[in-house]
């Protein structure tokens, strides 16, 4: 494939049908392909610019990706084909790795399910602190949710994605099914929930939803529900970013891990 056959693909991969349908992705950012090489992603082709490459770290970066096709451009025309706002200088296209199928879940304690999330910043971000706080069985992305490899969402994410399964799940009903053959307990992150999140019971196998950022979690999964638990607030504002709201529960079902609830 030519240079310019290359920088065609690269917009492409901007869109998450062409994602879909060439089962590539696109990383951009220092952090994101250091995350990658980490994890064993397979680095297509990289493209890299002048700037970039100035600086130390960023060439042992690129030696570490040796295998790769590496391509170094102007930062006018990375610029151009970039797919985050403040490029790095460098990005890669790299094969979709294949997160685990529903059924490749086992036993879980954990798992917390995205219902309809649409910004990927705050996708991203969830992504990334599942990662970080550890003991997370596996994130599932309902119908109506971002595509995790938007690269805006995989930005945020920090290279989160790459240390968990998140897994993209075509219906509802699996999704219950699942948890229901699992026995575990459903919790609604829910502003009008009847219980406040520090009450749950965490030390039971559970999973967690969190809602639409505007309409919250659709009445199928209220309905559903065990628990519907709110996060009191007492200030002025009476919601919070569903990053920071997930965030609040990832962290309370760890400190249960660690202490008695």
């Amino acid at each position: 494939m030519g240079r310019n056959e290359i920088f065609k693909e690269y917009r492409k991969l901007g869109k998450r049908n062409y994602r879909k349908k060439s089962g590539k992705i696109i990383l951009e950012g220092y952090h994101l392909l250091e995350e990658a090489l980490k994890a064993g992603i397979d680095l297509e082709t990289i493209l890299y610019t002048d700037e970039f490459q100035q600086k130390a770290a960023n060439r042992e970066l690129l030696a570490r990706a040796g295998k790769s096709y590496s391509i170094k451009i102007s930062s006018q025309k990375f610029k151009e084909i970039a797919q985050t706002e403040s490029p790095q200088g460098v990005g890669a296209i790299a094969r979709l790795f294949r997160p685990a199928s529903l059924p490749a879940f086992g036993n879980c304690h954990f798992i917390l399910i995205l219902d309809g999330i649409q910004d990927p910043g705050n996708l991203g971000t969830i992504i990334r602190t599942a990662a970080g706080a550890g003991g997370i069985d596996g994130i599932f992305l309902l119908p109506g949710t971002v595509d995790p490899y938007n690269p805006k969402a995989l930005r945020a994410s920090m290279g989160g994605i790459f240390h968990l399964p998140v897994l993209q799940l075509d219906t509802v009903e699996s999704c219950c099914e699942f948890l229901a053959a699992r026995n575990l307990q459903l919790i609604a992150a829910d502003p009008r929930g009847e219980i406040p999140y520090y009450n749950v019971d965490f030390t039971r196998p559970g999973a967690v939803v969190i809602g639409n950022e505007n309409r919250g979690v659709q009445k199928k999964l209220l309905k559903q529900a065990d628990i519907r638990a709110y996060i009191p607030l007492e200030g002025k504002i009476d919601a919070l970013n569903a990053a920071v709201a997930a965030s609040i529960f990832i962290f309370e079902y760890r400190r249960c891990q660690h202490f008695s609830c």
